[in-house]
């Protein structure tokens, strides 16, 4: 516990093309979680399978786990950051075969995949 990467949690760490600390390049920026819920939506991704086919081409890439710090899941479900924060907690996209979930709650400190957005 915290479950965080950081010690002394920062929640601007991603928010906006100007956060500290933003992996995108120049002009791009993590969706936040209202974003990802508008695109599964928009894009009728349902599971992984959608989540491939659809326009935004989503792979099951799996994460990297806080507790055991290996990847895991691989192929079966993927796993995306959002910039938006909750508690000791991220709000990010998760989907698998049974479901796709744009509010899935997870901790800081896992390891998943990031998709950039343009400004």
């Amino acid at each position: 516990s915290p479950y965080d990467w950081r010690s002394g949690q920062n929640n601007a760490l991603w928010q906006g093309v100007s956060g500290t600390n933003n992996p995108c390049p120049t002009g791009f920026r993590i969706p936040t979680q209202p974003e990802w819920a508008a695109w599964v939506t928009a894009a009728g991704i349902t599971n992984h399978t959608t989540a491939f086919s659809s326009n935004l081409k989503l792979t099951a890439t799996g994460y990297r786990g806080n507790f055991v710090g290996t990847l895991l899941a691989q192929g079966a479900d993927g796993r995306y950051w959002s910039s938006s924060v909750t508690g000791l907690n991220v709000l990010g996209l998760y989907f698998d075969s049974g479901g796709a979930y744009s509010n899935n709650l997870d901790k800081r400190a896992n390891g998943f995949p990031v998709r950039c957005i343009r400004n």
